[in-house]
C-alpha cells in the first residue's frame, strides 16, 4: 500500500501537491490527444485544477496556491472523514458544530469531517442502526470548520496572484452552476 511505502504522502503537505500534479497531467495527457473539455469541474484540489486549465492562474502560480494551502492545512489539528451511506440531509442534524459534511458523493452517500473523537462517535452510534459507514484514510478533517483558521492567511496568499476570468466555464461544485467570471476570480 502507498500508506507504507511511501508515508510521506500520508501528509498533507504532500498529499495535496501530489493529487494537483496527477490531475493536471491526466488533463494534459487528455487535451494532448485532442480531448478539449468544453467544461471543467473538480473536487477540493480539483478545483485548482479546473481554474489552472481554465486560465484562471497560471500553473507556476497553481503549484505555489496548492502547496501555500497543504502546508497550511498540514499545520492544523489533526482529525477525521467519515464515508456514511446516507443523506447528506439525514446525517446533517446528527453532527454538532464542530463537524461538517465535507462531501455530497450521491444521493445516499456523504461525507461527514470534524474532531476525530466527534467522528468515532458519529461512527459508533451509526454502526449502532446498521447504517453503513467507513473512516477515510485522511490525516485531517478536511472540509469542516477545523479548517477554517486558515483562510486568512490562505487570502493572503491569494491576494498575490493574477487572477483572470476562465476561458473554460467551470462547474461550480456548491451548486452545479456555472461560476461567473467573478466568482471564479
Amino acid at each position: 500500500s502507498i500508506h507504507e511505502e511511501a508515508p510521506e504522502l500520508n501528509e498533507t503537505q504532500y498529499t495535496q501537491p501530489a493529487l494537483f500534479v496527477i490531475g493536471y497531467s491526466l488533463a494534459q495527457l487528455y487535451m494532448s490527444w485532442g480531448i478539449k473539455p468544453a467544461k471543467l469541474i473538480g473536487h477540493s484540489i480539483g478545483e485548482f485544477v479546473a481554474a489552472c486549465i481554465a486560465g484562471v492562474f497560471s500553473l507556476d502560480d497553481a503549484i505555489m496556491l496548492v502547496g501555500s494551502r497543504a502546508k497550511l492545512m498540514q499545520a492544523m489539528p489533526k482529525g477525521s472523514m467519515l464515508s456514511v451511506r446516507m443523506p447528506y440531509q439525514t446525517v446533517q442534524p446528527l453532527l454538532n458544530k464542530n463537524c461538517a459534511v465535507a462531501a455530497i458523493n450521491g444521493a445516499e452517500l456523504c461525507v461527514v469531517s470534524g474532531p476525530t473523537e466527534d467522528i468515532v462517535s458519529l461512527q459508533t452510534e451509526l454502526e449502532k442502526e446498521e447504517i453503513a459507514c467507513k473512516l477515510l484514510h485522511t490525516s485531517h478533517a478536511f472540509h469542516s470548520p477545523m479548517m477554517d483558521p486558515v483562510l486568512p492567511d490562505f487570502e493572503k496568499v491569494v491576494r498575490k496572484v493574477k487572477l483572470n476570468a476562465p476561458q473554460i466555464p467551470i462547474v461550480s461544485t456548491v451548486n452545479a452552476n456555472i461560476l461567473t467570471d467573478e466568482q471564479a476570480t
